[in-house]
């Protein structure tokens, strides 16, 4: 079988791309190349290329797919070739209405001009079949990551709070055990301009006065502006620290001494279903009094600016505190991420919607435990036997890509006394359980291993590939819609 695929985003293009919509396709892309590779020829095409090469193999007698591992309204439905798209989706429902003139936004509209549909995760899958009718062809597969990770377990099981542990990173970091932080310098106390007495107009105010006016209300403005520019941008008072350390220039080989409980969660800072807010909040308030509590922030953007005065102006309002939060700007190699794995205790994850979440499966695959609530695609793989279970709730949302920002579906809000009180279960499990601790590792590594292992994806996505090959030469149509 040839198997067609396709992207956006490269390996050239990855780095400068991070943080952008849909960069995460690049990586679930990655993951599935080992898969489709056991089942056929793999060649990466561009759009152009499909229907050419298409009918090529078809005259010699060869089975062809394509692949759009995309979202579902970004593929393409005028193609020869059979199609199927390759998603992740973080809602309960999809769109069943099209908007700005795109009838793909409707995603009925694309399911029922395509071969069949791979959804990361049996929410997904079924809420295809909801709009699909039960007989549409979709199957849900997780990304096959777990052969990448499992052998970062040591065979006698992690050692958490280990001391002594070590991270090299090349990129830019901030510290907030160098930063000096401080509220005081979120509070710019101006002198008031001048005033005139009400005495001294008249009904006829001279020129000059009305002059004196407005040079005094534009100072009055300008003054205004600087103390809104000064909450928003001024950096947080105390000792100035190295430039390396506040993001204003990259490390090379920066070396970073790790000790106590180590937690770590990656996402792109602009993607809002992140709730990185929380992450950051909880754990401070959590480990106000506790200096061997360390939390890593790996950000997955390629600009630095679009989140650094944000991030130190919520850390210099929750100063002061002795937990330290070690924030990470830029891109990780292979062995890098995996020594960051390595180094860290627990995965901490607090998003209102997950369509997969690689980095929660990637870190369960290794053996380190979760502190994450249990919702969307997550209800696939996560439970209390690998992961210390936050609470949530359902709230009204919309669907990320609608502009207008209807409330059209639902969203999981993170019960942020759960997640706070989730950070100290941790550290004490770590710290004083060390048992219990190692069971949680061993569950959610045999957790993974059942559930991303190739062998579980490899028999599904190849009889979805068989059962959409047309009998006859394919005529781009419409499959009727339920």
């Amino acid at each position: 079988m040839i198997i067609l695929v396709s992207s956006k985003i490269t390996q050239s293009t990855i780095q400068s791309s991070l943080g952008k919509p849909e960069y995460s396709y690049f990586f679930l892309l990655k993951e599935f190349l080992p898969v489709l590779k056991r089942i056929g020829e793999v060649i990466t095409v561009t759009l152009d290329q499909v229907d050419t090469l298409y009918q090529q193999y078809r005259e010699q007698g060869q089975q062809v797919i394509f692949l759009s591992i995309s979202p579902p309204q970004q593929t393409p439905t005028n193609l020869q070739c059979p199609t199927v798209c390759l998603f992740a989706w973080e809602f309960p429902d999809t769109p069943d209405q099209p908007w700005d003139n795109n009838p793909g936004n409707d995603w009925r509209y694309v399911f029922s001009r395509i071969a069949g549909v791979i959804a990361c995760s049996e929410e997904s899958a079924q809420a295809v079949r909801n709009i699909m009718g039960p007989d549409y062809p979709v199957i849900a597969l997780p990304a096959p990551i777990w052969p990448q990770y499992q052998h970062l377990l040591p065979e006698t099981g992690w050692e958490p709070g280990k001391p002594g542990r070590v991270l090299e990173f090349s990129g830019h970091v901030i510290d907030s055990r160098v930063l000096g932080l401080s509220a005081d310098g979120l509070v710019q106390h101006l002198p008031r301009p001048a005033t005139i007495s009400s005495k001294a107009l008249s009904p006829k105010p001279d020129p000059g006065v009305l002059r004196l006016s407005a040079r005094l209300f534009s100072q009055w403005v300008s003054a205004l502006f600087r103390r809104y520019m000064l909450l928003a941008t001024s950096l947080p008072t105390g000792p100035e620290p190295p430039p390396s350390m506040i993001g204003t220039q990259p490390v090379d080989n920066c070396r970073l001494e790790l000790s106590g409980v180590v937690f770590c969660s990656m996402f792109s800072p602009s993607d809002g279903r992140k709730n990185w807010t929380d992450i950051v909040t909880a754990f401070c308030w959590a480990f106000r009094d506790t200096p061997d509590a360390t939390l890593i922030l790996k950000m997955t953007h390629h600009d630095l600016e679009s989140y650094r005065i944000f991030l130190l102006t919520m850390l210099s309002r929750l100063a002061p505190f002795q937990c330290r939060v070690l924030t990470l700007h830029g891109y990780l190699s292979d062995q890098q991420y995996r020594e960051l794995i390595s180094a860290s205790d627990f995965y901490v994850n607090a998003s209102t919607g997950e369509g997969l979440c690689l980095p929660l499966m990637e870190f369960l695959s290794a053996g380190k435990p979760a502190l994450a609530a249990r919702h969307t695609a997550m209800l696939d793989y996560l439970d209390e036997q690998v992961a210390l279970v936050v609470q949530s709730s359902v709230e009204p949302a919309c669907w990320s890509h609608d502009p207008v920002g209807i409330l059209r579906t639902r969203r999981h809000r993170i019960n942020w006394q759960s997640l706070m009180e989730g950070y100290r279960q941790a550290y004490q499990l770590a710290q004083n359980d060390a048992p219990a601790y190692r069971c949680l590792s061993r569950n959610a590594w045999e957790r993974m291993k059942a559930f991303a292992d190739p062998s579980v994806v490899v028999a599904p996505m190849s009889r979805l590939f068989a059962a959409v090959q047309p009998s006859e030469p394919r005529v781009s149509g419409q499959r009727s819609m339920p």
